[in-house]
């Protein structure tokens, strides 16, 4: 299975991997409530914000940014 990541800019190759999930999880799902909840829960728009917006985050995390604020500092490390 591929990973879930757009570094390549392939946006539309994480949103069919996320609406996919559902049918390679059949095997595994007992009912079809469960199926159809899955199918709506990674066919669902936010969900691929959500990936995309952990994404950016984290290639900003790999440029170790320098707090430009004493404040901002205090708080990036309470937040870690």
């Amino acid at each position: 299975m591929p990973a879930l990541s757009t570094e390549s800019g392939n946006d539309s190759g994480l949103y069919e991997l996320l609406a996919s999930l559902p049918t390679q999880l059949q095997s595994h799902v007992s009912s079809q409530e469960d199926l159809t909840f899955l199918r709506d829960m990674f066919g669902e728009k936010s969900l691929h914000s959500l990936v995309k917006i952990h994404e950016k985050l984290q290639q900003y995390e790999r440029q170790s940014p320098t707090p430009i604020l004493h404040n901002a500092a205090t708080l990036a490390d309470d937040i870690l």
